[in-house]
């Protein structure tokens, strides 16, 4: 069966076509595309509709806008990766990622920011990338016509990100004027209520979209592969990808190997892929780290990981702010960040807002430090 997401979980009704997995599976396709966040979602509808048959598949589960009931305690363990209290070995740096059929889509923020000309000059001459940026334009241009780039309204800016908007219209800089512009949201119509024209400001994004506007890959991309009877499509949930299999005389990719597995991690099944094309877009750390695992690519992998980190500074002030009503992350400074062509590194200050989980998890303090910050 085709068009359709296959997971261990068992549910009274999805927004999508779904089927419960209940045995071994082994298929040939074409491709096999393994993540279905930002990356693997466009690749896999793209190739789909190209006329190559496709399975892609994803470690979470599938959750659609009626599962998202925004509340922490039950969305951080279903649709982040480690329930949201992801570190790197020393504790030093929490990694945020999603596990889920969409990926970091579905739990990101919706903002939005073209490539800019600095970053695709520095992907082109030190890391030998051959896109012309004629390309890069098309593509974002395509990508933002599908999820519904459109800029913040006036009247959706929260109290926080007035705030910081009050900051760079009175902080001037010696010489040259603050760079200062609202953000993009990919925020649209909603497939599953026609009523929802655009984002109702609920300001729950990091716990997925109740309301389905937010325009994830589950809404966009994988929703349009689902519904297409012209295109041969499956999205796997729930499957630990344990191996890239390969010929060893030649050098080439032969499939997938991976496993089913429930909620709580315990294995249920096994799956097979027969692929003529593995593509990896797991997230840098996880898709390096299935490589290492498969003996591919040597000591290259994992080198060169870049990471943003996202320190934060928080303030008092004398006037109530509920930073968690309306929309997160909506205004950004862009005076001192890479968007404004800042060489060497650079940083953008924006009006964020942690709900009381992970603003417990990320303070850097103990007892009663912690409990006074919080």
């Amino acid at each position: 069966m085709v068009n359709c997401i296959y997971t261990t979980e068992k549910f009274e009704k999805r927004a999508e076509t779904c089927k419960l997995i209940t045995k071994d599976i082994v298929r040939s396709v074409d491709v096999c595309i393994i993540g279905s966040g930002a990356a693997g979602a466009v690749l896999a509808t793209k190739l789909a509709q190209a006329g190559k048959s496709v399975a892609m598949l994803e470690k979470g589960g599938y959750y659609d806008g009626e599962s998202m009931n925004q509340r922490e305690a039950d969305m951080l363990p279903l649709l982040w990766q480690n329930a949201a209290a992801n570190f790197t070995s020393n504790l030093r740096l929490a990694i945020a990622q999603g596990s889920c059929l969409g990926g970091s889509t579905v739990i990101n923020d919706a903002v939005c920011f073209a490539i800019p000309d600095l970053v695709i000059n520095q992907w082109q001459k030190g890391m030998g990338v051959s896109i012309s940026k004629e390309e890069w334009q098309e593509a974002i241009k395509e990508v933002s016509k599908k999820i519904n780039v459109n800029e913040v309204r006036e009247e959706e800016l929260n109290v926080n990100a007035i705030k910081l908007r009050e900051a760079c219209e009175k902080f001037q800089l010696r010489g040259k004027p603050v760079l200062h512009r609202k953000n993009l949201r990919n925020c649209g119509p909603s497939f599953t209520n026609p009523d929802l024209k655009s984002c109702v400001k609920c300001g729950f994004c990091h716990l997925g979209c109740h309301y389905d506007t937010k325009q994830s890959m589950l809404v966009t991309y994988i929703h349009e592969a689902l519904n297409d009877s012209n295109v041969d499509y499956a999205a796997y949930c729930n499957c630990r990808i344990d191996r890239i299999t390969y010929d060893q005389e030649s050098g080439r990719v032969t499939g997938v190997d991976g496993t089913f597995t429930d909620f709580r991690g315990n294995e249920l099944h096994r799956i097979r892929i027969n692929a003529k094309v593995v593509i990896v877009s797991a997230g840098a750390i996880a898709s390096s780290n299935l490589l290492q695992k498969s003996n591919i690519g040597g000591q290259k992998v994992g080198k060169g990981l870049a990471l943003h980190p996202a320190p934060f500074v928080m303030g008092v002030f004398d006037e109530e702010i509920r930073a968690n009503r309306g929309i997160p992350m909506s205004y950004t400074c862009h005076e001192f960040g890479v968007t404004n062509g800042v060489k060497n590194g650079g940083f953008l200050i924006e009006s964020i807002f942690l709900p009381v989980f992970q603003m417990a998890i990320a303070i850097p303090s103990f007892g009663i430090d912690h409990v006074k910050m919080m």
